[in-house]
This record gives C-alpha cells, structure tokens and sequence, in this order.
C-alpha cells in the first residue's frame, strides 16, 4: 500500500475568489478610521482589492485568526502521520498531492493565510464592484459586532475588539473558508484511510507470521 492509493484532493490556492462580491471605495484608505466599523470594512476592501495580504490579515478579527492556525495546526498533523506512518518512499508525492508540503514554507496561521490569498482577475469586473458595494449596515444591540449588508445581498460580520476597533470576522460571512480549504478536510480523511489500511496490512502480515511459525512448531 502506498500513498497513491488513495485519491487526494489538489490544493487550491484562491481565497480570494471565495471573498468575490467585496467592493473596491473611492475614497483614500489612509483616511479611513477602523474605530468607525463602516470605516474598518472599506480598509478590509481597500487591501483586498490592492491584493494586500498582510493587510488584509491585520483587518481579521481573532476567531478568523484562530480558525487559520487551527488549519496550520492540521497541515502539521498530516506531515506527521506522512513521516510516521507512509513508506519513506512515498513521502514527497503524499505531501505534494495532500497539501503537507506547505508545512515546509510557513510556520504559522497567518502564513497559511498568507499563502492561500490570491487576488484574481475578476476584481476588474465592474458588474462585480456594483453589485458588492456596501449599501447598508446593521448594528447588534449590544453594540459590538455589526453586520455590512452589500447591494447584492451579501452579509460581512465586523466585531469590536479590545482594542477598541472593528474587525472583519470572516468565519460567520459565509461558508467561503469552508469552501476554500475544503481540500484539506478532504485529504486529511484520504491520509487517516491510507493509514488505516497501511497498519491493517501490516497485522495482517504479522498474524500470518505468526500463524506460520505456530504450525511449524506443532509439526
């Protein structure tokens, strides 16, 4: 048995494209005061749309961050059972076609979030700017979080922080991070099934072993 027989899932490196329908302002971000959550989304928009990674990143609240070092977390986890349990031989396809092989470029949550975002060419797409523009925000009665409301209908969670600004809280905007790491869910289930057989064979070798030298014993 080796890494190959199980199908895994090629990662897919576009959360951007997940983001889609946010909204590029006209106005200077360097004017905008993230104290003002109508001001903290068009920061997240602005970097988003300049391709801003790190920014963006900065503009995410905790439970996002905490949600992307879950995932490192995971990612650590596959090389380990790669290294533990496959034959040395099959280490690097199974970590390139399951993903593990990042483990090797980043070291953290951020990194990982850092590596997946990838701004794509339908940014450009003026229908797409129209249709995202921010056109309302709801404000929860407690008075720390809120929700921006686009013109197409779709809903971006800021909280308030300790530190007193507001942040994009992508976890709850929508099942896009789900949908953009689903790669990892998916190979990460192709792993524990390949390891899963690996060690079923090998017992089954074993218990043969031992069945055989067992009768050798009795003749």
């Amino acid at each position: 048995m080796t890494a190959a027989n199980h199908t895994f899932c090629r990662p897919a490196f576009a959360l951007v494209a997940m983001l889609l329908t946010i909204a590029m302002t006209t106005g200077c971000s360097g004017d905008l005061d993230p104290s003002d959550p109508e001001d903290a989304y068009d920061l997240f928009r602005h970097a988003l749309f300049d391709g801003e990674a790190q920014t963006v990143w900065e503009r995410t609240d905790e439970q996002t961050r905490e949600y992307f070092e879950d995932r490192y977390q995971r990612l650590q986890a596959m090389n380990d059972l790669i290294e533990r349990y496959l034959p040395h031989t099959d280490h690097q396809i199974a970590r390139s076609q399951s993903g593990a092989e990042l483990v090797a470029e980043i070291d953290s949550g951020q990194d990982l979030f850092v590596r997946v975002f990838e701004p794509t060419g339908f940014l450009d797409d003026e229908a797409i700017r129209f249709g995202s523009e921010g056109q309302q925000i709801k404000m929860a009665e407690g008075g720390d979080s809120a929700v921006v409301v686009t013109r197409g209908g779709q809903e971006f969670v800021l909280v308030l922080q300790d530190d007193e600004l507001w942040y994009i809280n992508l976890v709850d905007s929508g099942n896009f991070l789900d949908e953009a790491l689903k790669w990892l869910h998916d190979n990460e289930d192709a792993l524990e099934q390949t390891v899963e057989d690996l060690i079923a064979e090998e017992r089954q070798v074993r218990e043969q072993i031992i069945s055989e030298l067992m009768d050798l014993e009795e003749e």
